[in-house]
């Protein structure tokens, strides 16, 4: 008789960020795994290798763009007396996935497996509640009070205590007062439409990630204040108490962080929201932009305190420039138009000004 394991329950059970962090890191060549097993648990794609294609498949299961894994169980069970002749290649020659036994023999056999959960490098995946004793890390963002038909722009800001290497988070928002219009790069470096699952956006829910595409950097890491992104939203229905309905919630995904050291932290909102200012912060340079939103013509409202040579620019919602245009500022207030904005497509533009002097201010334009 052959004994076959099988398992193809809960995916996503002991996957996290974490573990594209460790997968990168191996092949990367910064840190091999030091477990067969690792090694299994990372081939996602079941192609007998560690590659790239393995963090895309856990990236889409992470981020809900996926349910399973295409090419793979969620667990594979190996014989538990195989030794592997080449640790560091688990793969040749094939490990044993089943045990034959001989069932006209009355006595018992052990028929003992290791399970390994795909997708799991550091072997976390449970069948219990996620542990209590991890240390907090928070999230904030705005009050955002605004009127029905109105749209907002919302940073979602770090506003925990350590420097971060990777994060994930999932969301919840009311989808009958706001409307997602898109999320937009905040300051960490890549954060891209890739870090985000908007699969079930239209029914309120969102998922996003994040971690370093050079360990070498340092900064591409998480530190206090960082903004990680921002969301803009329509307001379908005015908004009580001028709360904005958005939450972390871990019934959409896991929300956790990681130190560079692997010490998970719990996400959680703070308890004070941020204040939105509403009225412009002194400086050598301020700029607003109207009308916002907006279908035609962009205009620049542009105060200095000097003048100097500038430039505007404007940016789709993960960095690519689009439009740019010199200026020369004068001390005081001045007015410029970019009448080709209006043949842009609807969305979500982040817009720019600096001078040759360093100054320089930036914000959100949405073109309806």
């Amino acid at each position: 008789m052959i004994v076959t394991p099988e398992l193809y329950e809960n995916p996503l059970n002991g996957v996290s960020t974490y573990d594209l962090v460790l997968i990168s890191k191996h092949i990367l060549g910064l840190k091999a795994f030091d477990s067969p097993y690792k090694w299994i648990a990372a081939d996602v794609n079941k192609t007998n290798s560690i590659t790239s294609l393995d963090v895309a498949e856990i990236r889409k299961l992470i981020l809900g763009i996926y349910s399973e894994f295409p090419n793979n169980t969620s667990w594979r069970f190996i014989d538990k007396d195989y030794s592997f002749p080449n640790p560091s290649n688990p793969f040749f020659p094939a490990f044993p996935e089943d045990i034959s036994i001989d069932a006209s023999d009355d006595e018992a056999h052990d028929a003992s497996f290791v399970a390994v959960k795909i997708g799991d490098v550091n072997n976390t995946a449970q069948t219990g509640a996620r542990p209590a004793n991890r240390p907090t890390a928070t999230l904030s963002w705005p009050l955002a009070p605004a009127g029905a038909g109105e749209a907002i722009t919302v940073p979602v800001i770090y506003t925990g205590a350590d420097t971060l290497e990777a994060i994930q988070m999932g969301f919840r928002f009311d989808p009958a007062r706001l409307q997602l219009l898109s999320p937009s790069q905040g300051a960490l470096p890549y954060y891209t439409s890739g870090n985000f699952g908007l699969t079930k956006a239209g029914a309120g829910e969102i998922r996003s990630l994040w971690l370093p595409s050079d360990y070498s950097d340092p900064e591409q890491r998480i530190a206090p204040g960082t903004v990680l992104f921002y969301l803009s939203f329509k307001v379908l229905s005015p908004q009580s108490g001028g709360a904005l309905p958005l939450q972390l919630d871990e019934s959409v995904l896991a929300c956790a962080a990681w130190r560079a050291d692997g010490t998970e932290y719990a996400l959680s909102q703070a308890t004070e929201a941020l204040t939105r200012e509403t009225s412009p912060a002194a400086g050598p340079l301020y700029a607003s932009v109207r009308p916002n939103p907006g279908a035609g013509a962009l205009h620049f409202d542009i105060m200095s305190d000097k003048s100097a040579k500038a430039r505007i620019s404007l940016f789709g919602p993960y960095g690519t420039r689009v439009l740019v245009r010199e200026i020369d500022l004068e001390k005081g207030a001045r007015e410029f138009a970019l009448p080709e904005a209006a043949q842009l497509p609807a969305g979500v533009y982040i817009w720019k000004v600096h001078t040759k002097t360093g100054d320089r201010v930036q914000g959100h334009w949405i073109k309806l």
